[in-house]
This record gives C-alpha cells, sequence and structure tokens, in this order.
C-alpha cells in the first residue's frame, strides 16, 4: 500500500473507544498523551488498557531485550481484550524490528519512531477491513535532522481523558550523538535535535492554563539541548517564570552536562525542583571507558560534590548497569562500594543487555580491552546485590527526612482517606486527608515510614516548610 505525506481530512469518530499503552521512558509517556490528545480532538474515548476498544495504541519500547519481551506481551494482550478492534504498533521496538512487530498476529498497524504522530490518519486506510498483512511504516530515522513541531499540540492528556493529576512530562528534545556502546537509542530516536525555546514555552504557558501546576522537562538527552547559543539552563530559567507553574523537574542529565549554573539555578529558585537525575552506568574507569561513556568515577563524584554543596537535600538518582562485558569481580566490587559511599539518594539497577546493532554487540577481547561476556546468572546474582543496597539507601534517606517540613505536591487520592504525592526532593509521601484539598501544594510534617512510602500530616505550624511554592 502506497503511502503519501498528505495529510487528508480526519473524519469526526464521536463514541469511538481507543485504549493506550506506554513502555519504557517519561519521553514515551509524554509522547503517548500527545497521541491521546490528537484522538480526543476528533471525539474518540480514551478508556483504560485491556478494555474493549475500536483501536489499541501501544507504544513501545527497546531498550533491553525484557523491554522487547514486554512489548510483544502487551501487544498480545490488547489482541486478546479487543479481538474485533485494531492493534497499532509503534515507537522504538518498531523502529529496531519492524519486521518482528510486523509479524506478531493481531498487529494491524505498525509505525515508527517519526511515524507514530500519523496513526489516527493512516487508521482511515484500514476502515473496514481486516488486512491479512498490517500496514507497515517506518521511515529512516537517520533522516530527522530538525526537531518534528508538528505532534506537539499538547503533551498532557487533555481534561477529558485526564486522571485529575497536575503533572505534565514536557517534551524539549529529541534523539542522541552520544553513541555509548551498549545503547540502542540512537538507533530508535536518531540525531539529537532540539525544540525551540518559544515551542518549549508556549506549551509550557498551556500546560499551566489547563490546570497543570509541576512539569517535567524530558527527552532523549535533554542536557544537550541548545539554540541560537542558548542552552539548558536558559531554557531552565524561562521555563520557571512561566505564570502558574508551582515547580519545575528535570530528567536525566548526562553528568558531563550538568553545569555549575545550572546547579546555582536550582539552588537559587524555589519552583525548580532539588532533583537531578545523574546516569552513573558503572565505577569502574575501565568498565566506563569500554562502555564509552564521558567521563570518569572522579568526574562523577565531583559533579555530585557540587549538587550537594549547594542543595544539601537534593535527590540525587542514578542509572546503573551491572554485567557488561569483561565486568570483573574487582570491578563489581568497586561498584557496591561506589553507591555506598556516593551521596545518591536513589538507583535504578539494569541488567546489561545484549542489543544487537550496538558498538558493545560486536566486541572482542582484542579490540575492547575486555574479557567474555558476564554468564546471565552472575548478572542476576549481582543485580539482587545491588537492588539489596538501593533499597536500604531509600530506608535511609526517607528515616533522615523524618521530623521534616516539605512541600508535597499532592496528585491523588488512595481510596482510603488518603492521599499521596510527591516532595520537591522526590519523597513518595501519603497523608490522611478527611476533606478534598483546595490546593494540591501543601507543607507536610513528615512522621513515619512503612512500605517505600514516607508518612506525614498537614503542617499548619508557623514557619515556612523546607523549601516553598
Amino acid at each position: 500500500m502506497t503511502v503519501t505525506n498528505d495529510t487528508p481530512a480526519i473524519p469526526n469518530r464521536a463514541g469511538r473507544r481507543v485504549s493506550f499503552h506506554t513502555l519504557g521512558c517519561k519521553l514515551n509517556q509524554a509522547e503517548t498523551n500527545a497521541i491521546a490528545a490528537l484522538f480526543v480532538q476528533q471525539g474518540w474515548q480514551v478508556v483504560p488498557f485491556r478494555n474493549e476498544a475500536d483501536l489499541t495504541v501501544i507504544n513501545t519500547c527497546t531498550v533491553t531485550g525484557e523491554a522487547d519481551a514486554k512489548s510483544r506481551q502487551a501487544i498480545r494482550r490488547a489482541v486478546r481484550a479487543s479481538p474485533r478492534g485494531k492493534v497499532a504498533v509503534v515507537g522504538c521496538y518498531v523502529q529496531v524490528r519492524p519486521e518482528e512487530a510486523a509479524s506478531l498476529e493481531g498487529v494491524d498497524l505498525v509505525l515508527g519512531t517519526r511515524e507514530k504522530w500519523r496513526v489516527l490518519e493512516l487508521l482511515d486506510q484500514l476502515e473496514g477491513t481486516r488486512p491479512d498483512l498490517p500496514l507497515v511504516w517506518v521511515g529512516d530515522i537517520g533522516e530527522a535532522e530538525t526537531y518534528d513541531e508538528a505532534p506537539f499540540i499538547s503533551a498532557a492528556t487533555p481534561s477529558r481523558c485526564r486522571t485529575g493529576r497536575t503533572r505534565a512530562l514536557l517534551k524539549v528534545q529529541e534523539g542522541c550523538d552520544y553513541h555509548c556502546s551498549y545503547c540502542i537509542v540512537p538507533a530508535a530516536r536518531g540525531r539529537g535535535r532540539s525544540r525551540p525555546l518559544e515551542s518549549c514555552l508556549e506549551e509550557a504557558r498551556r500546560l499551566a492554563a489547563e490546570g497543570y501546576c509541576e512539569i517535567v522537562l524530558t527527552g532523549v538527552n535533554i542536557g544537550t539541548w541548545e539554540e541560537d547559543g542558548h542552552c539548558l539552563h536558559d531554557l531552565l530559567a524561562a521555563v520557571s517564570e512561566v505564570e502558574g507553574l508551582r515547580r519545575v523537574r528535570v530528567s536525566s542529565i548526562e553528568p558531563n552536562l550538568i553545569t555549575d549554573e545550572l546547579i546555582r539555578l536550582a539552588a537559587e529558585r524555589e519552583n525548580i525542583a532539588p532533583h537531578f537525575h545523574v546516569p552513573l552506568q558503572h565505577s569502574s574507569d575501565r568498565v566506563l571507558k569500554a562502555m564509552r561513556r564521558r567521563y570518569g568515577i572522579a568526574d562523577y563524584r565531583a559533579v555530585l560534590e557540587r549538587i550537594v554543596a549547594a542543595l544539601p537535600d537534593a535527590a540525587i538518582g542514578a542509572d546503573v548497569m551491572v554485567g557488561f562485558p569483561g565486568e570483573t569481580e574487582e570491578d563489581f566490587r568497586q561498584l557496591t562500594g561506589a553507591l555506598t559511599d556516593l551521596p545518591l539518594t536513589y538507583h535504578h539497577i539494569f541488567r546489561y543487555s545484549e542489543r544487537s546493532g550496538t558498538v558493545a554487540s560486536r566486541m572482542t577481547p582484542p579490540s575492547a580491552g575486555m574479557t567474555d561476556a558476564v554468564d546471565p546468572v552472575v548478572r542476576k546474582e549481582r543485580s539482587a546485590v545491588l537492588h539489596e543496597i538501593s533499597r536500604q539507601r531509600r530506608r535511609e534517606v526517607a528515616r533522615r527526612s523524618i521530623g521534616q517540613t516539605r512541600l508535597v505536591h499532592f496528585e491523588r487520592p488512595d481510596g482510603n482517606g488518603s492521599w499521596e504525592g510527591l516532595t520537591d526532593n522526590y519523597l513518595r509521601v501519603k497523608v490522611p486527608v478527611p476533606t478534598p484539598l483546595d490546593d494540591p501544594f501543601q507543607p507536610v510534617r513528615l512522621t513515619g515510614y512503612c512500605n517505600s512510602t514516607l508518612l506525614g500530616n498537614l503542617s499548619r505550624l508557623v514557619g515556612a516548610p523546607t523549601r516553598t511554592a
């Protein structure tokens, strides 16, 4: 079937039902929300995933082999839930493995990373049919050199399909030029491209006007954002000045891209959350070099020390990879020591996953200076050790916070007379609230810790919380 670039008029489909399922990162979630907005504007009703729907859209992930498996599992569940509906599979897994995605039973539409935005338009070409073969449209992601503006009508789910949350994801950047040896993301997302500053601000203002009071800036490698000499520091400063925004967060930033100006800005502006997610991956300089990371452990430690000096209570998270090819017992010992010693408040632990097409998948000992692949059983064992270190650190951080008063952004009731939310420094809190909250931002006195969640009470005492809106 021939697909053209001409966008036909899209008929109104009031009353039709669509469901969405997102795998992977916050960026994927932001994009799913934007696609959902397009459907709502055309009169579709958004229903929960695995409810019967006329169309189910699966926004996939391919960062690991496990992500691929979860994507396939979600597709099978969608087909079972809506045997008479259509299934569109879009995003990163499709971009990297289009034939595999198209071969799955029950799939009707297969769209790559750039093409996912045309799902509603291309659905017209499937109306009234159940083709033997799905419609597949996966372009060359390497051709993308500029930020594609068109899809971003709003990265927040519109009011008709919102769940009551007041925190939105704002996509500001796409793609990555770093090409770390283990990473498939550049193949799925393409080159680094920055969203224009005015476009970012326009959407931030729209989100604030729609009632969102917290925004998370997100992208693939947002530390590389730039426009006409402006950098991420300038973008963050401008977004933080948007009227109505009570809190702004930044998603993951590479350690070599965290500047003193960025840290200083977060320390000076009350509505910028004291929260940095700084990917570590490993603490062995030998492993970091083989990973093609752009720093050593001493550089990483220095970045964290600068953050803590300016923001003593900051949340600092890290991605950590275990089982990279050639990781020795000594490398792993160094890693456990680093996670115990570094001033991190939480960790995201990943087991190395072979990804066809990456540099690491082609590694041989002579060229890489590394030894054989780490046995999957050993990877699992080492991962379990790191997860326990991570759990201990979360408990330590939570218990140190007891007695503090923090400003909490409440997002949702739990159905049992309590509300849950996040502090400025990224701690989840549950508070008993007998009546509806007139303001989602409330000072909370932290009193205890149970089941990975801090407990507290609304603070009506004289005096401001540690950080205010």
